[in-house]
């Protein structure tokens, strides 16, 4: 496993010339699931397949620089798929928040994968997506939770700035939370 350091270090280069794209996407993506949050049922039903075009755009974005908007909307092309992975990862979420916080957080992060690995896999199916992230993450949930506190002080930054500052914190998480899974599964980084 690579160091926490070198996993954001990672991050912020391979965002350095897109900044700008990485926070119009992040900025629809975070309207849409606000606004969806109106309604329970709609932020349901968007939340998986949001949140697999969000990776995917910043797969994307890492991989070959390309800036497509619409691949926020991929995950409408798996639908069912993304739906599934989405619901089940909310549902076991907030049943075990509901009990207590740590078991929720660690169901979080044993879950955290999921889209992940969808993004890698075309063929998998948002169950056996969200099984491979479980068994991916055993031993594996407290380095990643280690990973995630480094970035405490961004959040109260973005915090400060009225939330304006998470349309680049959010961006450069996932590409370091992306730089993880990666290192995990493949042992790269």
């Amino acid at each position: 496993m690579v160091d926490n350091v070198s996993l954001m270090r990672k991050a912020k280069a391979q965002l350095a010339d897109n900044w700008a794209n990485a926070a119009i996407a992040t900025f629809i993506y975070m309207t849409i699931l606000t606004a969806s949050s109106f309604t329970y049922v709609a932020q349901l039903i968007l939340t998986g397949p949001l949140s697999f075009g969000y990776v995917l755009f910043m797969a994307c974005i890492v991989d070959t620089h390309a800036n497509n908007l619409n691949l926020l909307f991929k995950g409408f092309e798996r639908f069912a798929d993304t739906l599934v992975a989405g619901l089940l990862y909310s549902i076991a979420v907030s049943i075990l928040c509901a009990l207590l916080i740590v078991p929720g957080s660690i169901a979080a992060l044993g879950f955290s994968m999921s889209f992940f690995i969808m993004v890698d896999d075309a063929n998998i199916s948002g169950i056996d997506a969200l099984k491979m992230s479980w068994n991916m993450m055993k031993g594996h949930k407290w380095d990643l939770f280690c990973l995630l506190i480094r970035f405490i002080g961004w959040i109260l930054l973005s915090i400060i700035t009225l939330g304006i500052g998470f349309f680049w914190l959010q961006p450069y998480m996932t590409v370091t939370t992306l730089n993880f899974y990666r290192s995990l599964r493949y042992g790269t980084c």
